[in-house]
């Protein structure tokens, strides 16, 4: 297996790991929140993604990428992260403002205690994506699992003992874990950042603004179509629970609705995506060194790759929501009747995973309009369908999920037109939608077919699950090896 793919393997492992702690912290936050609670946090979260993307501003993939082109000159390595942390000190005093009016505003004084945290996580992006850059994914790796640890334990303290219930309200203290564990996983990583680069290249001349001009090159392109795709989500954590109100909801009942669909079910299907997430961000090093040396061909084989990994991945993951639903519903969130939103939103899954390794590809080779160009479009387009779909149509939620499956179906075709382009090539669709979409029909069927009998002979319902999944996949695979899937492909090394 090619070495990014194993660091992807690897930083995979340890995404799962944390997804899965964050995961059953989520359970733990819908038990004592309820479905309101859930859409207030959801809402700060929302807004708080939006200041992390103004003040990061699209600056850690700009040294991810300028790191791995410099690979050879610590002098210059060392500099472009100098330079990186006068850029984060300078947007975190937007992202402070924007939180501060926001705050104000809608009157969620829970804005100001995550303030805070935006800042932290900026620092924390410029070290990540020189991690990244010089591919040593370790410091990542052990300032993910502490963040996730610390947040967590402090989390499930804090609401269970109501600590903090009158300083935060509904929130109750979930939003003081979040700033405390982004603090320690700071800390953590300032720490392996001061041990791996010598602190006497900082002391030599520094062409601070040659490098910031770079950065800002790469940065503001990225970091604009970030701030779209960002507060697009901002518009829709208010947009859908006030376009329910409009379809006939109280203002209480659209508010949980919301709660429900973005606290509980979208988390779920996105949970698979931390496979997708570190794959993502070794991809993007990976084609920037190899076009760095003229080796074209291998950046497209690599691209090739990663999208069929994702494709194959996602499809598989799919036919397992899909098929699945109700028991899982049952079983995580009993009593909230989320089967048919879990069945309404996975038919996106792999809509959402491939949109987001196109995008990884395209900063890759350092195309960073058509990024722009698919947000802007997908900004508009998702917020109006919603908007229509909701209080126009019997849709309801559900025209969220429209909304959002057709403004990533629009941003795959540009992307892929435009990665082709660039590269002279053709991708084998064949191979990357058609085989794997027949495959997730066939695991579907199996899995639908296979869990009633399981369930006859009395066993847990978390064992049918597993064991249902089990015969499922086997059907995914060997169908796959029987339409022509070359698997061993993924061992090879361009």
């Amino acid at each position: 297996m090619s070495h990014w793919a194993l660091n992807t393997v690897i930083l995979a492992a340890t995404n799962f790991l944390t997804g899965t702690i964050g995961f059953f912290y989520r359970l733990v936050l819908s038990k004592y929140l309820g479905p309101e609670g859930m859409g207030i946090y959801q809402q700060t979260l929302a807004f708080f993604g939006t200041a992390i993307t103004v003040v990061t501003a699209g600056i850690p993939v700009s040294i991810s990428k300028l790191v791995a082109e410099n690979r050879a000159d610590p002098f210059k390595k060392a500099h472009i992260v100098f330079s990186a942390f006068v850029l984060t000190t300078a947007f975190s005093l937007f992202g402070t403002a924007f939180l501060i009016i926001l705050s104000n505003a809608l009157k969620l004084k829970v804005l100001l205690i995550i303030l805070p945290a935006s800042i932290f996580v900026g620092y924390s992006a410029v070290m990540r994506g020189y991690f990244f850059g010089i591919q040593n994914i370790a410091p990542v790796q052990w300032s993910n699992i502490s963040e996730c640890i610390f947040r967590t334990l402090l989390g499930v303290f804090f609401i269970s003992s109501n600590l903090l219930l009158q300083f935060e309200g509904q929130t109750r203290g979930a939003v003081s874990a979040l700033t405390i564990g982004e603090f320690i996983s700071l800390v953590l990583l300032f720490t392996f950042f001061s041990k791996n680069i010598n602190i006497y290249n900082f002391r030599r001349k520094n062409p601070l603004i040659k490098n910031i001009k770079d950065i800002l090159t790469i940065a503001i392109p990225i970091s604009f179509s970030q701030i779209i795709n960002s507060t697009s989500h901002s518009v829709e954590a208010l947009l859908v629970p006030k376009s329910l109100v409009m379809a006939g909801l109280s203002s209480s009942e659209g508010l949980s609705l919301f709660g429900k669909t973005s606290g509980m079910v979208l988390p779920l299907i996105f949970f698979p995506a931390l496979f997708i997430r570190a794959m993502s961000s070794n991809i993007i090093p990976q084609i920037a060194t190899a076009l760095a040396s003229g080796n074209k061909k291998y950046a497209f084989k690599s691209s090739q790759q990663a999208l069929f990994l994702t494709s194959f991945y996602s499809f598989a993951v799919t036919a397992f929501f899909v098929a699945l639903s109700k028991p899982l519903a049952e079983l995580l969130f009993p009593g909230y009747e989320l089967e048919n939103l879990i069945i309404g939103f996975a038919a996106g899954i792999p809509f959402y995973y491939i949109e987001s390794i196109l995008m990884s590809i395209l900063r890759g080779i350092g195309n960073n309009t058509t990024p722009i160009t698919t947000a802007v479009s997908t900004f508009f387009m998702t917020n109006l369908i919603l908007y229509f779909c909701i209080t126009k149509t019997p849709l309801g939620i559900y025209g969220y999920s429209v909304a959002l499956i057709t403004a990533s179906a629009i941003a795959i075709h540009i992307s892929f037109r435009q990665i082709e382009q660039t590269f002279g090539e053709k991708f084998d669709m064949m191979d990357i939608i058609l085989k794997p979409l027949i495959c997730c029909a066939f695991m579907t069927y199996i899995m639908t077919q296979v869990y009633m009998p399981l369930v006859i002979l009395e066993l847990p319902n978390i064992i049918c699950i597993i064991a249902d999944l089990l015969f499922g996949l086997s059907g995914y695979l060997i169908l796959a090896l029987a339409l022509g899937i070359d698997l061993k492909k993924l061992k090879q090394k361009y």
